[in-house]
């Protein structure tokens, strides 16, 4: 019976060593600037700094940064109550995602920059 538990309380604490993340590097490049947006397959991620500078429609928004513009697709959840500016420095993480008319972002978090 000792066996049992002692081996049960081993197979518990190495598994729970084993649940680190990886920290090296990827496969998938990270996507940093409008202009490798702009380029990149549907489903990657991307993480930009810019601005938005203006409402397109409804969750719609044009956002620039200083390699180029691109349509981004923010949820009213995202923006958390925060007031956002053409002048507020932002970041925006999401995914890349195409519909009929032309690429986009869709933003998964928004971070205001100071």
């Amino acid at each position: 019976m000792k066996k049992i538990l002692v081996m049960f309380f081993l197979s518990a604490l190495l598994a729970s060593s084993a649940s680190a993340q990886f920290a090296g590097p990827s496969i998938s490049q990270q996507i940093t600037t409008v202009e490798e947006a702009l380029t990149a397959r549907r489903g990657q991620d991307v993480t930009v700094k810019g601005f938005v500078v203006k409402h397109l429609r409804d969750r719609y928004y044009l956002f620039r940064d200083v390699t180029g513009e691109i349509r981004v697709k923010v949820d009213r959840l995202r923006w958390r109550g925060r007031r956002v500016t053409s002048k507020t420095p932002v970041r925006l993480t999401g995914r890349i995602d195409r519909d009929f008319r032309e690429l986009y972002i869709n933003v998964g978090r928004v971070d205001v920059l100071k």
